[in-house]
């Protein structure tokens, strides 16, 4: 792994100003668009205060503002940007070629990492990474492509590769404490229960391409996957039960903002709600015929992001 110290200021580029009203439900907010094109977007974060937007091309966005306006952060990259993190004043942000951004400033400087991995011949090699988590300021870990799981414990300066077992596209992971739970390819769930030191398979039933997971507690938790899967599983993976919804097509992010309410989206502007803890979903009108691949919630506000630039935004009275 190589790494650079390098300052990325906000620059003063409003993407675009919007009226956000207190509209209760689903309404579009915005479309980012890069270079007289829409643009692609592929995760989103809110943590009540900031909303940050990665994407294709270097594409990194936040609004202070719940969305009225958002601002481009000068990332200098050419390459995809997969999932953000965010962590009172921290950010973590990972993407295709190795690329990793640490900000200990809410966003106004990061540190560039490039992580390589070590291919057949021993030579490094940069691998595409998918999905970033810290469970505190120090302790985080990344999964990407060929079965890839690190760990840090310094906050993500630096990076230790953990052996999966597993040579499939790893999507996304989520931890309760020490105990985490990786989806991928194939149907692949891995399952560790000393924070990342072995990890084990768990039989997911299914053989479609898992994209999403989420746990809720130690022992309930979520996976969204191809062809309309939801699997929930109430003993800590032990066993998963595939959840029966009418929708066939795939199905990306997962958000919750307590043990019973949360919500999965994807494509053809699909969003689904639960209110019993993920025994039954419910479909929610989005206003969008386009996919969904990300969504973010915290209390009574959520944010999805799509295909061809769109951003939407969830509000209900409480």
């Amino acid at each position: 792994m190589r790494r650079n110290a390098i300052a990325i200021v906000l620059p003063v580029l409003l993407l675009s100003a919007v009226s956000v009203t207190a509209q209760q439900g689903w309404s579009k907010i915005q479309t980012m668009r890069r270079d007289g094109k829409p643009a692609v977007l592929n995760a989103v974060a809110f943590d009540g205060e900031q909303i940050w937007i990665v994407g294709a091309g270097g594409l990194a966005t936040r609004s202070n503002d719940f969305g009225r306006t958002f601002q481009e952060v000068a990332t200098g990259m050419k390459e995809s940007l997969n999932d953000v993190f965010l962590l009172k004043d921290q950010a973590w942000i990972v993407g295709d070629g190795g690329q990793m951004l640490l900000s200990r400033d809410r966003g106004r400087t990061f540190t560039l990492n490039v992580y390589g991995s070590r291919g057949r011949h021993g030579k490094q090699k940069p691998a595409d990474l998918y999905s970033v988590q810290f469970l505190d300021k120090e302790r985080g870990f990344i999964v990407g492509d060929e079965g890839l799981i690190l760990s840090s414990v310094d906050g993500g300066l630096t990076w230790t590769e953990q052996r999966s077992g597993v040579t499939a596209q790893l999507f996304q992971m989520s931890f309760q404490g020490k105990r985490g739970w990786v989806v991928g390819t194939g149907g692949v769930i891995l399952h560790t229960d000393n924070a990342g030191r072995t990890w084990y398979p768990q039989q997911s039933g299914v053989t479609e391409d898992l994209n999403r997971v989420l746990m809720i507690t130690e022992t309930t938790g979520f996976i969204s996957g191809d062809k309309g899967i939801i699997l929930r599983t109430d003993n800590g993976g032990a066993t998963w039960q595939r959840v029966p919804i009418r929708l066939k097509d795939q199905l990306f992010g997962i958000s919750f903002i307590d043990k019973k309410t949360g919500w999965v989206v994807g494509y053809k502007g699909a969003v689904i709600r639960t209110y019993d803890a993920g025994r039954t979903w419910i479909e929610q009108e989005s206003g969008t015929g386009d996919d969904l691949f990300a969504v973010s919630f915290y209390k009574n506000r959520g944010f999805a992001i799509g295909r061809d630039g769109v951003v939407f935004r969830y509000f209900e009275r409480r």
